[in-house]
């Protein structure tokens, strides 16, 4: 496993890594809060297929006390970060993550602030930039062989990107090895505070024996993480992590989840 946290990739190292017969096939999923104030939630995603990139991002629920919709803040950063991804790809035939944060950073004007982890595929590695908690984690053979690192001040205090808070600087910028058969789940908190990574192993190796779409799969995932989400005996991460806080939680941690699965598979390979 080649994995290397907090490092600056030189763009000359990212083409050397962009030739490769594999190629990344995604699906996501999203269950926001049901709140009716924000219909929406507060979390969001991109998949952009042929560059080869996806994201997500969870807008910081706390800009609510002061009338502010941070939802609304990271759909714009998650647009902006599409966008930039296109143009990335067009310019320059290759798309650096932590350039693509700083891009949809410096045109999102909307207040508020949110989490974000962009990552995309160059020859046979994932490249990452991640601020926050919202991660990925790498299964191959059934197993998790790889997690991206999160970045919190303190329990249940994520870094965020807004125009008060942080900048795209102060985010991990790492690269991950894959193979083909991998998959790749990304999400936000309201995914990985609810479900241990056994159980998506589980959920994720019945999705592959059963040969289903990768969009029902992630459905299957969140849906699993809404049910532990509303569950005030169920034991999640989030339950363990608040008592090694010095917290009492009880149960899961009601969240909006979003989910996004991705398939490494051959270049040849044809999705129905």
């Amino acid at each position: 496993m080649d994995c290397s946290g907090s490092t600056i990739l030189s763009v000359q190292e990212i083409v050397s890594c962009t030739v490769s017969n594999l190629m990344m096939i995604s699906a996501a999923f999203y269950i926001p809060k049901n709140n009716p104030l924000k219909p929406l939630g507060d979390d969001a995603h991109f998949i952009c297929e042929l560059e080869q990139t996806i994201g997500v991002a969870d807008g910081v629920g706390g800009w609510d006390k002061k009338g502010i919709d941070a939802g609304i803040y990271a759909r714009e950063l998650m647009s902006n970060a599409a966008d930039s991804v296109k143009d990335e790809k067009k310019k320059n035939g290759f798309v650096i993550p932590k350039r693509v944060l700083w891009n949809a950073f410096l045109k999102t004007e909307e207040k508020g602030s949110s989490t974000a982890c962009i990552i995309s595929l160059k020859g046979e590695f994932l490249h990452c930039a991640n601020v926050g908690d919202s991660k990925f984690v790498l299964i191959r053979d059934g197993k998790v062989v790889f997690r991206s690192p999160v970045q919190t001040v303190r329990f249940n205090r994520p870094y965020q990107l807004g125009r008060i808070s942080k900048t795209p600087s102060i985010a991990e910028d790492f690269k991950c090895k894959v193979e083909e058969g991998d998959v790749i789940v990304l999400g936000t908190d309201g995914l990985f505070d609810n479900v241990y990574e056994k159980t998506l192993e589980a959920i994720v190796n019945r999705g592959l024996l059963q040969d289903i779409k990768l969009k029902r799969l992630a459905s299957r995932i969140a849906n699993f993480a809404r049910m532990q989400a509303e569950d005030p005996c169920a034991r999640t991460p989030f339950q363990r992590d608040s008592r090694r806080a010095g917290f009492q939680h009880n149960g899961g941690k009601y969240d909006d989840i979003t989910v996004v699965v991705a398939l490494i598979r051959p270049r040849k390979f044809v999705f129905v």
